[in-house]
Formats: structure tokens, C-alpha cells, sequence
């Protein structure tokens, strides 16, 4: 039974609270002093809270959490935590929880889960994860997967699974299963789209919405809004263009490259702390005709200026 507080129980060696405007960071080391700086942020949300040493603390509260670590998480209500190394997550209610790293996640309830690198997570109850790179998932009930990459699931009971590239999928025999060509899937009610040779053939595979020409795709970077790779800008309210345009030539290099969703960027910067949304025209969207990295996408330019989202593709409105 969930206890009636939302409450995080934890185990760690570093634990750091995060928001988008940190400033005169606070170290604790012991509850009280934790409790004393929960208060604090009540006041003032723009603080920093680094938890040391290897007691357990409770956090209460819908507080935003960054596990690091071999930590240990149990997330109740509507929390989000980003869990990274070998951290373990436990989330129910509605939370949310990024996982990167060789982390591990059991989700329950409504949870929101978006697992990379190697993570692991066990879906429960009516859980949603989106599955990047080499991640292992287990769904039960009637959760919802998306795997990309070479993500690894096992779905049962009512559960429906999205598997892309080189995913691997084992369902029972009422899984509903949506596979691309290099996707395997055994077991299971199987539907396999064609193969993608367009740009707008790309966006309804991973779902990307069209207007008018246009597609909103995604870019994971740094805290100055740069790219991993060159450190090219994609700042909010500005429209970027490539400086090295090949004319799509070349899978990687020689333009703008883009995901077609914000979990889809952690393949590329694993290490992204903001998210940006980039209006493309369809029409130059460049489709790499044997793909190493089929989630990607590139162009020479925005077709108007781009706007900050968090991972689940919300906008993030800026405080004036």
C-alpha cells in the first residue's frame, strides 16, 4: 500500500536537487539541514541542494530530483527524478523518471519513464516508457512501450509496444506490436509498416506531426543551449542554419541533425540538460538511405525560430 505522503526514500552518495536557475548552492548532511533547506525552497525556487554522505533521507513533496550514484529512489506522486549510473528507481503514483546509465527503474501506476544507455526498467498498472539505445524493458498490464535502438522488451498481458530499428521485442500472444524492417519481434499481434525512403515517411514512423510542410523536430544540449558534437547554438527564438550544409550527402556531419523526440536526443548527448523544439520543413529534410542511426534525421535549416521543451516535449515558458 503507498503511504499517504509523497515522499522519496533514499540511499545515496550524491544527490542533487535541480532547477533551471541555480544559484548559492546548499550542502546537507543531515536531515534537519535537509528539512531547514526543503523549507527554503518553498520560499525560493531557485536553489541548489547537494545531499552527501550514505544516510537515508525523506524527501517530501513534489520536489525535482537528480539521483547520481549507486543511489536508491522510491518516488511517490506527481515527483520527477533523473536517475544516472547505477541508480535504482522505484516510481509510483505519477511520477516521472529519466533513466541514464546502467540505472534501474520499476515503475508502477501511471508512471512516466525514459530509459537510455543501458537501464533497465519492470512496467506496471498503465506505465508509459520510451526505451533509447541498449535498455531492457519488462512491460506488464497494460503498459505502453516505444523501444528505439537496440532496446530489448518483454511485454505481457494487454501491454502495446512500439519497437523501432534494431529493437528486440518477446510478447505474449495479445501484445500488440508495431515494428519497423529492423526491428525483431516474436510472438504477439505484429504490424510491420514499409520501409522508409521519404522524410515524410520518417515522420509517421516515429510520429512526428505534420502542418503545413512543416515538422517539429528535437535537439538535446547544454545548459548554453549547444550542441554536443561542435557546440553549434540552437538558442530559443532564434532560426539556426548550417554553416557546413553538404546538401545531405553524408549520414553524420555537413548540417543541422535533429530526433523526433527529446528522449531520441539522449542517444546522441547522453549528457543534455534542455531540450529544444525546431520547426523543419518537411521538403528538406534530408533521409540517409542505409542508416547507421535511423532516428536521426538532418537539415541545412530551421524554418522558423526554435523554443525550449523538457523531455516530454512541453513547452518550457521563460520567466520574464
Amino acid at each position: 500500500m503507498l503511504l499517504p505522503v509523497c515522499f522519496f526514500a533514499l540511499r545515496l552518495d550524491v544527490f542533487l536537487f535541480e532547477w533551471e536557475a541555480m544559484t548559492n548552492p546548499i550542502e546537507v548532511k543531515s536531515q534537519q539541514e535537509l528539512d531547514e533547506a526543503l523549507k527554503k525552497e518553498g520560499q525560493d525556487k531557485n536553489i541548489e541542494i547537494y545531499l552527501r554522505g550514505n544516510c537515508e533521507y525523506v524527501i517530501r513533496g513534489s520536489s525535482q530530483v537528480r539521483a547520481c550514484g549507486s543511489s536508491q529512489v522510491t518516488a511517490y506522486g506527481s515527483s520527477q527524478v533523473t536517475a544516472c549510473d547505477s541508480s535504482q528507481v522505484t516510481a509510483c503514483d505519477s511520477s516521472q523518471v529519466r533513466a541514464c546509465g546502467s540505472s534501474q527503474v520499476t515503475a508502477c501506476d501511471s508512471s512516466q519513464v525514459t530509459a537510455c544507455g543501458s537501464s533497465q526498467v519492470t512496467a506496471y498498472g498503465s506505465s508509459q516508457v520510451t526505451a533509447c539505445d541498449s535498455s531492457q524493458v519488462r512491460a506488464c498490464g497494460s503498459s505502453q512501450v516505444r523501444a528505439y535502438d537496440s532496446s530489448q522488451v518483454r511485454a505481457y498481458d494487454s501491454s502495446q509496444v512500439t519497437a523501432c530499428d534494431s529493437s528486440q521485442v518477446r510478447a505474449t500472444k495479445y501484445v500488440a506490436i508495431t515494428k519497423s524492417q529492423n526491428a525483431k519481434a516474436v510472438g504477439g499481434m505484429q504490424i510491420k509498416p514499409p520501409s522508409i525512403k521519404t522524410a515524410k515517411k520518417w515522420c509517421e514512423n516515429y510520429g512526428v506531426e505534420i502542418k503545413k510542410g512543416i515538422a517539429i523536430l528535437f535537439k538535446g544540449v547544454d545548459n548554453e543551449f549547444k550542441s554536443h558534437h561542435n557546440g553549434f547554438p540552437y538558442v530559443p527564438g532564434t532560426t539556426p542554419e548550417a554553416p557546413d550544409w553538404d546538401g545531405g550527402k553524408e549520414e553524420c556531419g555537413g548540417g543541422l541533425h535533429f530526433s523526433p523526440t527529446p528522449a531520441h536526443t539522449l542517444e546522441f548527448n547522453s549528457a543534455a540538460t534542455k531540450f529544444v523544439a525546431c520547426p523543419v520543413a518537411v521538403k528538406d529534410i534530408a533521409i540517409h538511405k542505409n542508416p547507421t542511426y535511423p532516428s536521426k534525421v538532418k537539415a541545412k535549416r530551421l524554418c522558423a525560430p526554435c523554443w525550449e521543451v523538457d523531455i516530454h516535449e512541453n513547452k518550457v515558458e521563460v520567466n520574464k
